[in-house]
């Protein structure tokens, strides 16, 4: 019966999730303006972190740089000055979203563009950020919108420590939400439980 029961939990692990999710509610620098909230997903250690969400208020038909900073924000009125730098844990040069990890900062997420109306619509996989690698790991850290292009290190200034994004327009703090084994039993799953304990004990 112990292996029985041991048996049953393992199948309901194995077709369960080991999912950790993360949300940001992006408001203007200094005020309480929300402009959007973000969902961070990461499903295991070798998965890709997925950030999706709606963003509004931001320049009509235009890129916005988006990054991960290192330091977190309150969650009210932040002040996205307090972030710091980008989030940087190998001391590398500023690059495009694209580049590998040793050519771009781990927080470097290139630029959003916006529609006509200033509204985006964000889905995008990146392997660099992460929630399993604590090196990487974006939790409690915060996500901004720039006022500007971020031009992936490719121009003159500070292109190579900032991309010349510009201001800081809007940014929330990386809060996670759930973590770890998510169980989640399938349905054919659970009708072998069931038949099981019909058979043993009927």
């Amino acid at each position: 019966m112990f292996m029985l029961l041991i048996s049953i939990l393992l199948l309901l692990i194995h077709h369960g999730q080991c999912r950790i999710v993360a949300t940001a509610n992006l408001q203007q620098h200094l005020t309480s303006t929300s402009i959007g909230t973000l969902t961070f997903s990461q499903n295991d250690a070798n998965s890709p972190v997925q950030i999706t969400g709606k963003l509004n208020s931001l320049n009509a038909s235009s890129s916005h740089g988006f990054h991960v900073h290192t330091n977190p924000v309150a969650e009210t009125s932040p002040d996205c000055a307090a972030a710091a730098g980008h989030f940087n844990p190998y001391n590398t040069g500023h690059g495009p979203r694209e580049a590998d990890i040793w050519h771009r900062h781990v927080g470097d997420l290139g630029n959003i563009t916006t529609d006509a109306s200033g509204s985006v619509d964000i889905n995008m996989n990146d392997y660099i950020i992460q929630f399993y690698n604590s090196t990487q790991s974006i939790a409690g850290r915060t996500i901004i919108v720039h006022l500007l292009f971020d031009d992936g290190g490719h121009g003159m200034g500070e292109s190579n420590i900032t991309g010349n994004a510009g201001a800081r327009y809007a940014c929330g703090l990386i809060k996670v939400t759930s973590n770890g084994i998510n169980i989640k039993p399938i349905r054919s799953v659970l009708y072998l439980t069931i038949m099981i304990l019909i058979m043993i004990f009927f």
